[in-house]
């Protein structure tokens, strides 16, 4: 099975680096992708922590897309409950109609932030928390130019000949029944998951209505991955990643990427110790001649032939190689 190899850009920052820094390198990555035949690259959303270098992965998405040629580019994903479907609409339209069939548009119900950083975002009001499945409704009317809410409403600009592709992300089975009662595509985080997964996929690939959005399921997998010359380093190399995503499942903001050994000496021994190390063991970690093994298992293991492959690292180099080694290998 040939795979759809693409990568989840979060725009990292390392510790005593800066975040345009992390943008840059987001750019430098993006156009390396493109040449070297990745299918996608994708960007995530964050607000208020210093983990992350990208707040707007829409901006992010129409510069990159201004500087390669044929990489499928998008959101990875708008965090909706922060703005309204009308907007994103809108500039969803613009960027499909410039680049036809080359931007995506991946949704996502999380928050994209801590508390302050969501009142800040809305203005400092409560959040509404109406559905944001409805949300989702709202913007393929406006996209697809059907009758909404409002009358004759439009959503600039019009009489668009090819549909953006559209991604829902998750990590569950409700997303994944949203996903495919609209007829879109389903995102599923697996580097986040806290137990089975394939039941979400499965429930999706089942259920898909090809009378909607789309006539066809698009199942994509997130998986963490982390490729050295040896397992020792590959390993090493993805603590920094590991970390974060345990600060994260805390409900901390993740900091900049950190080196391993200040990681070792704040985790072994503490109470946290069993936790990481489980969290580590989930991403995948191999060497160039095994990692296209690894990936072809995932697949199939999921029933897609689609991959998006997310890698921080506290050293660019190191993400780069794993990403070079990626392709290579496939």
């Amino acid at each position: 099975m040939k795979l759809k190899l693409g990568i989840l850009d979060q725009s990292p920052t390392v510790k005593g680096g800066t975040s345009l820094q992390a943008l840059k390198n987001s750019i430098d990555l993006a156009v390396f992708a493109d040449e070297a035949g990745f299918h996608s690259i994708i960007y995530s959303e964050h607000h208020g922590v210093e983990a992350y270098g990208s707040s707007s992965p829409e901006i992010l998405s129409a510069v990159v897309l201004s500087k390669t040629k044929r990489i499928k580019v998008g959101t990875g994903g708008i965090m909706m409950k922060n703005y309204s479907a009308y907007k994103i609409a809108e500039w969803t339209k613009m960027l499909g109609s410039l680049y036809p069939e080359r931007f995506i548009l991946g949704l996502g119900k999380a928050p994209g932030g801590l508390k302050d950083a969501v009142s800040a975002l809305n203005n400092h009001r409560p959040v509404i928390l109406s559905s944001q499945e409805t949300k989702l409704e709202e913007i393929i009317q406006y996209i697809k130019e059907e009758k909404g809410i409002y009358d004759g409403l439009i959503a600039q600009p019009t009489d668009v000949t090819l549909l953006p592709e559209i991604l829902w992300l998750g990590s569950g089975i409700q997303s994944a029944t949203e996903a495919a009662k609209h007829g879109v595509g389903y995102s599923y985080a697996d580097f986040m998951r806290n137990g089975p997964g394939v039941e979400s996929t499965e429930t999706y690939l089942r259920e898909f209505d090809k009378n909607q959005y789309s006539s066809a399921p698009s199942l994509q997998v997130a998986v963490a991955v982390s490729v050295a010359e040896d397992l020792k380093s590959a390993r090493y190399n993805a603590y920094g990643m590991a970390y974060q995503f345990l600060q994260a499942r805390h409900i901390q903001a993740p900091e900049a990427l950190l080196p391993t050994e200040t990681i070792e000496k704040r985790i072994l021994g503490t109470e946290d110790e069993e936790e990481f190390f489980k969290i580590l063991d989930h991403i995948i970690l191999d060497t160039p001649g095994n990692i296209s093994e690894r990936l072809r298992e995932k697949a199939e293991e999921y029933h897609t032939d689609e991959l998006l492959l997310l890698c921080n690292m506290y050293r660019e180099t190191d993400r780069l190689n794993t990403y070079k080694s990626i392709i290579l290998a496939h």
